[in-house]
């Protein structure tokens, strides 16, 4: 299932909130919006709770590598 409209609107607006910038090494490259509290454990579609990330640095988020509550 896709992600709502409002979802989509929220992750661009973190985006750009964020410079289209890593938030975690300052790449520019591929920027992707990241829930802090994940999405699928009811996190909030809303700009307090996207963070921009890297697609290696996301990736990273996710196995585990990063700890985002350090940045």
């Amino acid at each position: 299932m896709g992600r709502s409209s409002e979802h989509q609107r929220v992750q661009r607006e973190g985006k750009k909130r964020d410079y289209e910038t890593c938030c975690v090494c300052g790449n520019k490259e591929k920027p992707e919006g990241h829930h802090v509290i994940d999405y699928q454990y009811g996190g909030a579609a809303t700009l307090d709770n996207i963070v921009t990330l890297c697609q290696k640095c996301h990736k990273q988020v996710h196995r585990g590598n990063i700890d985002l509550i350090k940045f």
